[in-house]
């Protein structure tokens, strides 16, 4: 499945949920309280793989917000990090 497609389920989540009117600073805060909660599960595989998905579903919330692609932002950002760490190759 494509990221945009986790991007709009997201954004169909926000908007049957009420929360698509949200205000981006509480999905900022969200996001650092689930990182938190990420960095406190290390240690315990199943709580550690539940916050990724918390984690990863802000993320994807956020990028409904914005209309992103998330495809094109995920192909340009693996040319550029070939770029920097292998020369592009």
């Amino acid at each position: 499945m494509s990221l945009n497609k986790y991007r709009d389920l997201a954004g169909e989540f926000l908007k049957k949920a009420g929360f698509d009117q949200e205000n981006i600073n509480i999905r900022f805060e969200l996001l650092t309280e689930e990182l938190e909660l990420l960095q406190e599960a290390v240690d315990d595989k199943t709580r550690f793989r539940h916050q990724v998905y918390d984690v990863l579903f802000i993320l994807f919330e956020i990028a409904a917000d914005y209309e992103m692609d998330l495809d094109a932002e995920w192909v340009q950002g693996m040319k550029r990090k070939a770029q920097k760490y292998w020369g592009g190759k």
